[in-house]
């Protein structure tokens, strides 16, 4: 029996009583709705049969499933890798570590992802200074585990944070400093060129002391060359090279030496939650967890004799070589390496690899001159390096093809779970010379778009089995009576497991690299790691995404698209429709949307940059004849005077009224259930008499009266608070006279 797989999450009663809630609307005449009704036997006949016609619907096979999901553009997705920050220790030497070094925590291997110049230079001392006073937080950098803010909690304009480096940096030398921010949630997910979108709330400016012609040893400014913290918003990379001689200067209150410092200037003030600095690392670099078993690099021929392609990567260092050529058919040549070029006869397919001894340094490929080797053509992308680890020279050849359609290879070896992890080429006999030209095939999700030349296959990383096609559906690849079908791009992980602890990512696999005495440490957990998508997960998300508006509609749309926005942390919106800020509500087809950020206290204020971030997320998902403003909230503090007649046991306890009235007067949502003032509703005394009232010990408000502060404000006859559409208020210093009532 197939398992049944719910399409809608109704049953039988959801739809009769969402059929019997809309009698009132369309038709009222219908007032008997008892079960003797015959209209409520139709109904309940009605609903059975969707329930029923619903449960053979659910019971589709699974192919049919993704068929279906595929109209919708909707794909299980697959693993993903997660990654960690690295930072590498011990550094006698500069050394020059290349993408995709190789790392070991425990049993799962991490590359990292870019190259990255390790120097001899550590973080000697860290200093924050504000307009009250200077710190040094040094040792929360050395692992003390205790966070500390960048520009003090209030993060006022011209407060500074001065690092200081343990030696002089090199002129002309490039240095990377990761800044890793505490409870920075949207660090790791949101980044790269997504930041753009975000405008910063605030401003920092970098400068270095140092010397220079015209006015001797200063502040200069910082060479940055990139700044990936968005000033400080994110946790990221600030790059920056060394363009003047450094000096050595006494920072209070590190006054036992001069060292050599940079400075973070705090220029234009606006941030909602102030910078919180986790840990300062210089030589680090962000690593995933995948173990490259071989991969492919294109480079254009020039058509020149001598023509040169240099590569470094570890596998380029560490691993073995091949290169092709793309000839005038598509088709790829395989070119045969050679100790030297003198060797070479004029006609032949050869080049010369010249590798730096040590471990630095990329690997150069240098073709002939014609004379001694062909020249390879000009083009875009014709001549290929593959770099292959070299164990996996027997493991890339996966069978050959016999020419019948819907041919199946199983990958015990290769256990990909990408289906952009693995490609593959198909060996073509040339002529009868028995040499096989390579042609590249394409991974395709199924194979209903692919027409009978279309050199697709698809791969599931589930089974980890190959398919081609049927010469309808993807060409069939040509027959060969030895192995020609040979993975070219083999990229293996991905997964939960690779979501590991702190300080586990410590192992090097290549020995050279453990040979130099360097250290390296994950100083936060790994973290994206996750499992292929099962399908039944993937319908779940499927219909959560359909109920989750991506235009902005009603009122609704707007606060939950409002509330989304990437990047940013929205903790309350109001939408006020037919507004619009200098017009009032007479300005038709404008919304102006309220929004409030998370902040350290209950008025916290949205930066320019802020609101302008928020207005652009919903100007993409606007109606075209919608015109959108978005504001920050007026604030109105709310004081309450009142004389109150407790009983006697209760004259001590004046706190706990005016507890109640902050939760009361809160303009923020709060744990416990406690819901934020509603935006523009009026303050009447009525509501504060109430929450008085119903507390424990009371026996009557005998007098009360409000103030209140802040703009558009209005007091009604009877003392009631008139808040403007944007108005929200928070508690001011309560003033409660208790009276006993033995008293009176």
């Amino acid at each position: 029996m197939l398992p049944r797989i719910p399409l809608d999450d109704r049953t039988f009663e959801s739809i009769l009583q969402e059929a019997r809630r809309g009698i009132p609307q369309r038709l009222p005449e219908w007032t008997d709705e008892n079960t003797h009704d015959p209209g409520v036997t139709f109904l309940e006949l009605f609903s059975w049969l969707s329930e029923m016609q619903q449960f053979y619907l659910s019971r589709v096979p699974e192919r049919n499933m993704r068929k279906f999901l595929d109209l919708l553009g909707v794909v299980p997705r697959e693993a993903s890798s997660a990654e960690a920050e690295v930072s590498f220790g011990n550094v006698r030497e500069p050394v020059m570590l290349p993408q995709g070094t190789k790392l070991q925590a425990e049993d799962q291997l991490f590359e990292t992802l870019d190259p990255v110049k390790l120097l001899p230079l550590a973080i000697d001392r860290i200093v924050t200074r504000t307009l009250l006073e200077a710190s040094d937080r040094s040792a929360s950098n050395t692992g003390g585990n205790v966070a500390f803010y960048a520009f003090g909690r209030e993060a006022a304009a011209d407060s500074r944070l001065y690092i200081a480096f343990d030696r002089e940096p090199v002129i002309g030398e490039t240095v990377a400093m990761h800044i890793r921010l505490a409870d920075d949630s949207n660090g790791a997910e949101y980044s790269g060129n997504k930041r753009n979108e975000v405008v910063p709330s605030a401003r920092v400016a970098w400068k270095i002391y140092g010397w220079e012609e015209e006015h001797g040893a200063a502040w200069l400014p910082l060479d940055l060359i990139e700044d990936d913290t968005m000033h400080l918003t994110y946790s990221g990379r600030i790059t920056f090279r060394i363009a003047a001689p450094v000096r050595p200067v006494i920072v209070h209150p590190a006054g036992d030496r001069p060292r050599y410092w940079i400075s973070c200037t705090l220029e234009e003030s606006g941030y909602e939650l102030p910078p919180r600095i986790d840990r300062l690392l210089l030589n680090t670099v962000r690593a995933r967890q995948q173990d490259t078993k071989s991969e492919q690099v294109l480079f254009d021929g020039d058509g020149q004799p001598g023509l040169t392609i240099v590569h470094d990567s570890f596998l380029a260092r560490y691993g073995m070589l091949r290169v092709q050529v793309r000839e005038a058919g598509g088709l790829w040549r395989e070119w045969r390496e050679l100790p030297d070029l003198g060797m070479a006869e004029e006609g032949s397919y050869a080049y010369v690899v010249e590798r730096r001894s040590g471990v630095n340094g990329p690997v150069t490929v240098r073709f002939g001159d014609g004379a001694r080797g062909t020249i390879p053509p000009r083009g875009v992308g014709n001549v290929r390096r593959i770099h292959h680890a070299n164990d996996f020279l027997e493991q890339s050849l996966i069978g050959r093809s016999n020419g019948l359609p819907h041919q199946k290879f199983q990958l015990y070896d290769l256990p990909c779970k990408w289906r952009s992890g693995l490609l593959l080429q198909v060996g073509i006999q040339e002529g009868s010379s028995g040499t096989l030209l390579w042609e590249d095939w394409q991974p395709v999700e199924n194979f209903d778009r692919s027409g009978p030349l279309d050199r697709h296959y698809v791969y599931n990383p589930e089974t980890a089995q190959l398919m081609f096609g049927n010469d309808e559906n993807g060409a069939i690849p040509t027959s060969y009576d030895e192995p020609n079908l040979r993975v070219m791009v083999c990229v293996l992980g991905g997964g939960e497991r690779g979501n590991i602890k702190p300080h586990l990512l410590n192992q090097w696999v290549q020995p050279e690299l453990d040979e130099l005495g360097l250290t390296s440490d994950n100083a936060g957990y790994g973290f994206g790691g996750a499992e292929g998508e099962s399908l039944e997960d993937c319908l779940e998300r499927a219909q959560q995404e359909w109920q989750s508006p991506y235009c902005a509609v009603t009122n609704e749309d707007y606060i939950r698209i409002a509330k989304s926005t990437p990047g940013l942390k929205v903790s309350r919106v109001h939408v006020i429709p037919n507004y619009a800020p200098g017009r009032g509500k007479s300005a038709s087809g404008a919304v102006t949307v309220v929004v409030v950020p998370y902040g350290l206290n209950d008025t916290p204020v949205p930066s320019k940059g802020f609101l302008a971030t928020v207005a652009k997320h919903l100007e993409d998902r606007r109606l075209i004849t919608t015109e959108i403003h978005v504001i920050a909230p007026e604030y109105i503090q709310v004081t309450v005077h009142a004389v109150v007649v407790v009983e006697p046991h209760f004259m001590e306890e004046g706190h706990r009224i005016v507890a109640e009235l902050n939760r009361l007067l809160t303009p923020q949502d709060k744990p416990g259930g406690i819901q934020g003032w509603p935006f523009g509703r009026t303050v009447h005394k009525g509501d504060i008499y109430s929450a008085i009232s119903r507390m424990k010990g009371i026996a009557y408000v005998q007098d009360l009266w409000l103030d209140a502060e802040g703009k558009s404000i209005r007091k009604s006859a009877g003392g009631d608070i008139l808040l403007p559409e944007s108005g929200i208020v928070y508690s001011g210093e309560h003033r409660i006279e208790l009276i006993s009532r033995t008293q009176l």
